[in-house]
């Protein structure tokens, strides 16, 4: 009878490198902690995809997702759009109230969590989805420590300031603000952009908000055009209302040299 018997080399490989994962836990800690940081993220971010999840868990079509929806922690829905494209996902992840509770019994700080998948806004999938897999893929490698998602920002937010997508937190101290950018702005908009991004960054009047900022986009078209508002010399305008209530041009301003060291860009 002919028996197949596994490469010792590799199974001693094998072996090594769960034992360097678990780092002393059990597989059932370890299976408890990746049930809790998919809770924590979801409850942070008001949903999640199957993608990001295994993402920030560290495994591969692992199935976790489709273990805490037959647990009775997760519900899945499935995405209205019909659009093939590369970030949106297919279905979404919220939490049931037994997956909210388990999150809350562990935070000092408690935040509004609308457990109703019927209230994500699926406009916004595409957007939200490029955040989370661009923070958790940062997040799982160890370049940041932390994240502020923008539900986390608004629950604590002053009225009229504008939070970026996500901030990323480093293990130096620094804090990134993260803009996901899919559309193109003009003339105003674009304007108005172009000032509050540099406001955040000076150091005119005080501390800076944020020590650096990062632009994403997956459109190369709009890549280059926010690359040559952002650059060293570009001018833009501030707008105020005036007595009609129209929005006029104040003052010209020309964007600093510093841009350059404090801004990047990613094309994904």
């Amino acid at each position: 009878m002919t028996k197949t018997v596994q490469n010792p080399s590799k199974t001693a490989v094998a072996r090594a490198a769960l034992k360097e994962k678990l780092a002393g836990r059990t597989t059932l800690q370890r299976g408890k902690e990746r049930t809790m940081s998919t809770l924590e993220w979801i409850y942070r971010w008001g949903w999640a995809s199957s993608t990001t999840i295994e993402i920030l868990v560290g495994t591969q079509r692992s199935g976790l997702a489709q273990r805490l929806v037959k647990s009775g922690l997760l519900v899945s829905t499935k995405t209205q759009s019909r659009r093939n494209e590369k970030f949106l996902p297919g279905s979404f992840l919220t939490l049931t109230v037994d997956g909210k509770h388990m999150v809350e019994v562990n935070r000092m700080e408690p935040m509004h969590y609308e457990h109703r998948s019927d209230r994500v806004n699926q406009n916004h999938l595409l957007h939200d989805e490029m955040a989370q897999r661009a923070t958790a893929e940062r997040l799982a490698s160890g370049v940041i420590v932390d994240y502020r998602s923008e539900k986390e920002m608004k629950a604590k937010s002053q009225n009229g300031v504008k939070h970026p997508d996500t901030v990323w937190l480093y293990p130096c101290g620094k804090k990134v603000s993260v803009e996901i950018e899919l559309s193109p702005k003009w003339e105003r908009d674009l304007d108005v952009f172009v000032h509050s991004s540099l406001l955040s960054l000076s150091t005119k009047n005080g501390p800076a908000r944020f020590d650096e900022l990062v632009f994403i986009t997956d459109a190369p078209a709009i890549f280059k055009r926010y690359q040559e508002a952002f650059k060293p010399g570009a001018k833009f305008w501030t707008w105020q209302k005036n007595e009609s209530g129209r929005w006029v041009k104040v003052d010209q301003k020309t964007v600093p040299d510093w841009t350059t060291e404090r801004i990047t860009w990613a094309l994904v």
